[in-house]
C-alpha cells in the first residue's frame, strides 16, 4: 500500500520532519527513513537533504509524550496485566525494604513491644460505659415494645440483650488482660486468647437468637398477623438509639484499641440495624402490614451472617493457622542475620493461636561449638524474635546438622516414616557379654 492508497483521515505527520505524511502511527516518511538507515560517516547518504538536525530534542520529547498518551494497541503494547503485576511486585518490594529497616533496628536491648491486648485504665472504663449504655437502651426498648408489639422492635431488643452479653464478655476480657507472675503457672502462654473465646461464645448466642426470631417472623407472615400501630414513644426511642450508637461507634473506633474496635464494630452494626428497623416499623402502618415481619427477618438474617463471619474468623485463630509469608520471611531474615556462627536456618514455623503468632525456629551451628556459646546464640535469638511485632512467643532449637524430617513425631507421621511394627521379643535377642578372665586363667 502506497501513501496515495491510504485514506486522507488515516495519514499522520512524520514525527521527525513534521512535513511528510506516513502510513501508520509513529512511522517516519521515506526520506527520513532512508537517512536513519545509513551511517553518518558515509558521504554518499542523503543525510544532507535534511537541513535541520536529524532528531532534535524537542522532537524526542514530543515522541515520548505521544507514546505515553497513545493506547497500548497503537504502540504494539497489549500487556497491561503484566504492567499491573510489575507494579504490584515493586510495591511489595518497597514494603519489604521498609520492613527490613525496622527489622535491622531490633536488638536484644530494644524496648519490649506493646501488648495490644492489654487494656489500660481508659480502655477498661470505655468497656464499662458501653455496658451501661447498652443496659439503659435495653430498658428503653422494652418500654417501646410494651407500647407497641412489633417483630422489628423485638429483633432490636434481642440485639440489645445480646449486646449486654457481649459487653460482659469484653469487660471480663479487659479486666483479665493483665497477668502477673502467678498467672503464668495457670496460663503459661498468657491470656490473650480469652478475647477470642469470648467472641466465639457470643457469636453462637447471637446466631441462635436471630434464627429463632426469623422463625417467628415467618410464622407471622404465613398467618397474616397484622402488627400494632406505630407509637410516638417507640419512634423516639429508636431514633435516640441510632444517635447514641453512632456517636459511640465513632469515639470507640478513634481509641484504636482492639477491644474498643470490636465494640465500635458492634455499635456500627447497631446503627444500621436500628435505622432499617425504624423504617420498617414506620412502614408497617403506612405502606404495608408485612413490612414489620419482613424487617425482623432481614435484621435477624444480617445478625446471623455478620456474627457467623466473625465466628469463622476467630475460629481460624484458635485452629493454629499458618502465618502469612510476610511474617515467616521476616522471622527468617532476623534469624539468618543474628550471628555469624549461624550456618543456616533449617526451619521456621509460625502459626496463629490467638490474636498473635507463635513461632518455632531451627538453626544450624558448627558441631564443635561450646555448649555455653550455642545456648547464648539460641537464647539471644529467641529474645530478639519475641521483640518483633505480632510475635507473642518464640522457641529456638539449636542443631548441628539438618534433619528437620525427624524433629517431631508429627512430621515423621506426615512423611510416612512411622511404621507400626510389633516390638521384638526379648527371648529372641541374644546378647554376648564378654566374661572377665580370672587370675588363674591369666
Amino acid at each position: 500500500m502506497t501513501e496515495e492508497e491510504v485514506p486522507q483521515e488515516e495519514l499522520q505527520i512524520c514525527p521527525i520532519c513534521h512535513k511528510a505524511r506516513h502510513l501508520g502511527v509513529l512511522e517516519t516518511c521515506t526520506k527520513c527513513k532512508t537517512a536513519l538507515t545509513h551511517d553518518k560517516s558515509d558521504p554518499n547518504t542523503g543525510y544532507c537533504a535534511i537541513c535541520e538536525p536529524l532528531i532534535p530534542s524537542s522532537i524526542l520529547e514530543e515522541c515520548s509524550l505521544a507514546i505515553a498518551q497513545a493506547a497500548p494497541e497503537d504502540v504494539g503494547c497489549t500487556i497491561s496485566s503484566q504492567k499491573r503485576n510489575t507494579k504490584k511486585y515493586y510495591k511489595s518490594m518497597n514494603s519489604w525494604m521498609d520492613t527490613l529497616e525496622e527489622l535491622n533496628d531490633i536488638t536484644n536491648d530494644s524496648p519490649l513491644p506493646e501488648d495490644n491486648m492489654e487494656a489500660s485504665c481508659c480502655i477498661r472504663w470505655a468497656t464499662y460505659i458501653s455496658f451501661t449504655v447498652n443496659l439503659l437502651l435495653l430498658a428503653a426498648k422494652i418500654v417501646a415494645v410494651s407500647s407497641s408489639v412489633s417483630y422489628t422492635i423485638i429483633s432490636s431488643v434481642t440485639d440489645s440483650a445480646l449486646d449486654i452479653i457481649a459487653g460482659t464478655i469484653i469487660s471480663c476480657t479487659a479486666a483479665h488482660s493483665k497477668f502477673t507472675r502467678e498467672d503464668l503457672d495457670k496460663y503459661p502462654l498468657g491470656k490473650s486468647r480469652v478475647h477470642v473465646v469470648g467472641i466465639l461464645v457470643f457469636s453462637v448466642l447471637m446466631a441462635a437468637c436471630a434464627l429463632y426470631i426469623i422463625l417467628q417472623c415467618i410464622l407471622s407472615l404465613v398467618g397474616h398477623q397484622v402488627p400494632d400501630k406505630t407509637t410516638l414513644p417507640a419512634i423516639i426511642i429508636m431514633g435516640a438509639t441510632i444517635g447514641i450508637k453512632l456517636t459511640m461507634a465513632i469515639v470507640y473506633y478513634l481509641l484504636g484499641h482492639p477491644i474498643t474496635k470490636t465494640l465500635a464494630e458492634d455499635h456500627r452494626n447497631d446503627v444500621l440495624t436500628n435505622s432499617f428497623g425504624l423504617f420498617m416499623y414506620w412502614g408497617s402502618s403506612k405502606l404495608g402490614w408485612w413490612m414489620d415481619s419482613a424487617g425482623g427477618i432481614v435484621l435477624s438474617a444480617f445478625i446471623v451472617f455478620s456474627w457467623t463471619m466473625n465466628a469463622l474468623e476467630n475460629a481460624k485463630m484458635m485452629l493454629g493457622k499458618s502465618a502469612p509469608p510476610e511474617i515467616i520471611r521476616s522471622i527468617t531474615y532476623v534469624a539468618a542475620h543474628h550471628h555469624p556462627l549461624i550456618m543456616s536456618v533449617e526451619q521456621v514455623i509460625a502459626f496463629q493461636a490467638g490474636p498473635m503468632y507463635l513461632t518455632e525456629l531451627h538453626i544450624v551451628v558448627p558441631g564443635n561449638l561450646p555448649l555455653e556459646l550455642a545456648h547464648w546464640i539460641g537464647e539471644s535469638l529467641q529474645l530478639k524474635v519475641e521483640r518483633m511485632p505480632d510475635i507473642e512467643r518464640a522457641w529456638v532449637h539449636v542443631d548441628c546438622e539438618s534433619h528437620n524430617e525427624n524433629e517431631h513425631v508429627l512430621f515423621m507421621r506426615a512423611a510416612g516414616k512411622l511404621e507400626q511394627e510389633p516390638p521384638q521379643s526379648t527371648q529372641n535377642v541374644s546378647v554376648n557379654v564378654e566374661q572377665p578372665q580370672t587370675p588363674e586363667q591369666v
